[in-house]
């Protein structure tokens, strides 16, 4: 006889733990009803429920962030985010998440490049964004740029609304689980870095559907050229592979770029 699991509870348990009671309850219980299918047991649906947390959010932190510690940090700068200080400030954070840490070294050429055809960008939306906000002083954006930004981690999005009022940005940090709700502004351009890898792990063939409800006329996509421990692994033959073979199925224009630690894509489309 078959254990009926309580998704409820599986859900309970999960944001009991400290290291994910910060992370979008939607996201929490989209996982566990995935993962309750396939467990004979409350406490392995726990276990896996939490371990698919950890790679699609928590494997690219070495530890919590100290967000009130950062707060002070960010109080003591001046509001100008190309001050000296500032920039410091953001290079610092960016280390602190695998995905920012690894673009730092490309940082300057990477938002040039990407870029450059479709200035001036007066509106972003930055999907799954991690810490990728903080890099805003180095994307060549109108000034009154529009930023819009959503991750899973409610504690973040609420540092970042408060990295966006000191600096004066007209942004919003929200808390969003993309496997089940694209936000809906329309905007000039959306970006989507390194994060359908991860979205793929929890829902196979996602990528179609996150794309296709993206309401931006230009896309920006990457993915990783190596893993989280630094090993490559045919990363960069798979995933383009993977990915240009959807974009000739949606029919969508596209130029590739490939940096030292990403690979990128500009998708151009009609909405």
């Amino acid at each position: 006889m078959n254990t009926v699991i309580d998704k409820d509870e599986v859900i309970r348990q999960v944001l009991e733990k400290k290291k994910y009671s910060h992370l979008d309850k939607d996201l929490v219980a989209f996982i566990a009803a995935e993962e309750i299918k396939k467990r004979a047991s409350l406490k392995e649906a726990v276990k896996s429920t939490a371990n698919k947390l950890h790679q699609v959010g928590w494997a690219y932190f070495a530890q919590q962030p100290d967000y009130t510690t950062h707060l002070h940090e960010l109080a003591a700068l001046p509001a100008d985010l190309h001050a000296d200080m500032s920039r410091q400030f953001c290079l610092q954070l960016m280390q602190e998440h695998a995905s920012t840490r690894e673009r730092l070294s490309i940082l300057d050429e990477f938002y040039t490049i990407l870029f450059s055809d479709i200035r001036p960008i007066t509106s972003i939306l930055d999907l799954a964004c991690g810490f990728n906000p903080l890099a805003l002083g180095w994307m060549p954006v109108a000034p009154d740029v529009r930023y819009n930004a959503c991750d899973i981690f409610d504690d973040m999005n609420a540092f970042l609304q408060s990295f966006f009022a000191h600096f004066h940005i007209q942004g919003k940090a929200e808390t969003c689980n993309l496997l089940s709700t694209i936000p809906q502004e329309k905007v000039q351009v959306a970006l989507l870095l390194k994060t359908l890898p991860c979205l793929e792990q929890a829902e196979k063939e996602s990528s179609r559907r996150i794309l296709t409800d993206i309401r931006a006329r230009t896309l920006i996509v990457s993915f990783p050229v190596h893993s989280i421990g630094g090993r490559e692994k045919g990363m960069r033959q798979h995933y383009a592979s993977q990915f240009e073979a959807l974009l000739a199925e949606l029919g969508w224009n596209y130029q590739k770029f490939l940096f030292a630690s990403e690979l990128a894509y500009r998708i151009e489309r009609e909405l």
